[in-house]
């Protein structure tokens, strides 16, 4: 097998199974390094042999590239689960808030609604008490 053949069967066997961009980047890495190791006195044929099955090496690339795809996902879903969190107890703060400010409002309706009943039998009870038990002694 020649360096294009097997370049060519790996591309094959990584193609939809990684990004594009990665495939891209390992074709170029297993290229460049057939041919370096050529300058260096060896054949291809030898090269590719130590390579081993392009099939093979494809297979590692997908488990490797999943396995960072995976831990990355959970790292993204641990910062979204945070950031929604945050989001949640921002939520419930407001929430109180509007709930504490409306109580307020109730409180302040009722108490203009009521002193003016309480204020003044609030003023014939005092004088009543003061009138009638004041002198007892």
């Amino acid at each position: 097998m020649d360096r294009e053949s097997y370049i060519r069967e790996l591309r094959l066997a990584l193609q939809g199974q990684i990004s594009q961009e990665n495939v891209n980047e390992h074709l170029r890495y297993y290229e460049n390094y057939i041919i370096e190791e050529s300058r260096k006195g060896r054949t291809e044929a030898q090269v590719i042999e130590d390579l081993g099955n392009p099939r093979l090496i494809a297979k590692t690339i997908i488990d490797t590239t999943d396995k960072i795809y995976t831990e990355q996902s959970s790292q993204e879903g641990r910062e979204e689960k945070s950031r929604k969190f945050k989001l949640f107890q921002y939520g419930k703060r407001v929430a109180f808030l509007v709930f504490l400010v409306l109580m307020l409002l109730l409180i302040a309706h009722v108490a203009i609604v009521l002193i003016p009943v309480f204020l003044p039998v609030l003023l014939i009870t005092c004088v009543i008490y003061f009138l009638f038990f004041s002198n007892r002694k």
